[in-house]
């Protein structure tokens, strides 16, 4: 089947592809056809999975977006937007969960 990825509603790992033709067009509208681990097939709608390529390309953007003051700034930042937006993924929650926490400082201490 095709490739590696996440099936984000139930948490699973699948095997992916397209249902509709190649993937020379792009997957706003797609249905994915899945193939779970205990080899049952589903059809799952482009809104609730996430390839591996795609989940690569949200981590390097996590990086850039969250480790730069102007992230616009850098090169990879506007084609990898461009490609993810361009294909209908669902990267914004999968973004925020890699957002580092934030460790706030305890300028007083009462004692």
């Amino acid at each position: 089947m095709g490739t590696n990825a996440l099936w984000l509603s139930r948490q699973e790992r699948v095997q992916a592809e397209p249902a509709a033709g190649g993937r020379t067009g792009k997957y706003r509208n797609v249905v994915f056809q899945a193939k779970s681990c205990d080899g049952s097939v589903h059809w799952i709608d482009r809104t609730d999975i996430l390839l591996d390529e795609e989940q690569a390309m949200i981590d390097e953007l996590a990086h850039i977006v969250f480790s730069s003051k102007n992230p616009a700034q850098n090169g990879r930042y506007a084609m990898i937007m461009k490609q993810l937006i361009s294909r209908g993924v669902p990267y914004a929650g999968w973004l925020m969960k890699r957002k580092p926490r934030q460790e706030s400082i305890d300028l007083f201490h009462a004692g």
